[in-house]
């Protein structure tokens, strides 16, 4: 059945961008990194462009207590000062990034890592002080989609830390699914793949396979989904109401789980499409039958 479907996908998204946000855990997990790429190796043969957007939350707290620093955050979300920041650069774009680098070196993947979003790509801006820290964090408020394309004229894949450039050179750290989001949104991509340590969205401890944006605004209007899971869902409505087409949750633990998710009738994570395509997507599942 794989086969059977992959056949089909192929041809239906070949030519297309995937915007792919992973968490650091992902990252770092050897194991789970190497599957990773070995899979968007696969989308690439299959002539599907790949931009990856990768965090590092519990990489930067470790590489900060390691520095002696403590990380102060308020409601979840880190305060980046100057001092921080320094790390924050030296876990994303020195650590994570060589470990991207080399395992896209010993698997044979075709890409370009890059040290941070770059300039031309989009634009970023900085956050006020906060309890007289001047910060060096921000947030994506632009995407220009047409630099974006033209690199994809080229390369098939990209990888890029969750880090922006702001007015006179400045580094910012910005939240990794929030820039995701963003450049999917900007780009209208064709998928935003979401990848967690979750299975994906859990309804009465089931996972469900598929939503629509207005079941999934129920889940969240009604309470079945809280806490960050809500605030993931709230963002990826509004990233379908923006031109997404797809947006996916899956585990990023799980052993070929973006290729799984992509080429076969079930997937295994959870796929968001919009109300009116609900019928394209059942029609879709019924071309074997066919």
């Amino acid at each position: 059945m794989i086969e059977y479907f992959r056949t089909f996908y192929r041809r239906m998204f070949r030519g297309t961008l995937f915007i792919i946000k992973a968490g650091g855990r992902v990252i770092t997990d050897d194991r789970s990194r190497e599957n990773l790429l070995e899979n968007i190796k696969e989308l690439n043969k299959d002539g599907i462009d790949v931009l990856l957007i990768y965090g590092g939350g519990h990489a930067i707290d470790d590489g900060m207590k390691e520095a002696g620093i403590t990380p102060f955050k308020v409601d979840g979300r880190r305060i980046t000062s100057e001092t921080d920041i320094a790390v924050v650069k030296k876990v994303m774009a020195g650590d994570l990034g060589y470990r991207l680098a080399e395992t896209m070196g010993e698997i044979g993947l075709d890409g370009v890592v890059m040290n941070s979003i770059p300039p031309t790509w989009a634009e970023f801006k900085r956050r006020p002080k906060k309890e007289g820290i001047v910060r060096f964090d921000g947030e994506i408020i632009g995407v220009n989609k047409d630099s974006i394309k033209d690199f994809f004229e080229g390369p098939r894949f990209a990888a890029c830390p969750c880090l922006g450039i702001a007015g006179a050179g400045i580094t910012l750290n910005v939240n990794a699914d929030n820039v995701a989001i963003a450049m999917a949104t900007g780009l209208k991509a064709t998928k935003l793949i979401l990848l967690t340590d979750v299975d994906g969205v859990l309804i009465n401890g089931e996972k469900a396979s598929v939503l629509t944006g207005r079941q999934t605004e129920q889940l969240i209007a009604d309470g079945t989904v809280t806490g960050g899971m809500q605030v993931k869902l709230e963002n990826c409505v509004a990233a379908l109401r923006s031109g997404v087409k797809r947006v996916h949750i899956i585990n990023g633990f799980t052993k070929d789980a973006l290729k799984k998710e992509v080429y076969t009738k079930e997937g295994i994570g959870t796929m968001i499409i919009r109300h009116k395509n609900k019928k394209i997507y059942e029609m879709e599942l019924g071309q074997e039958a066919a």
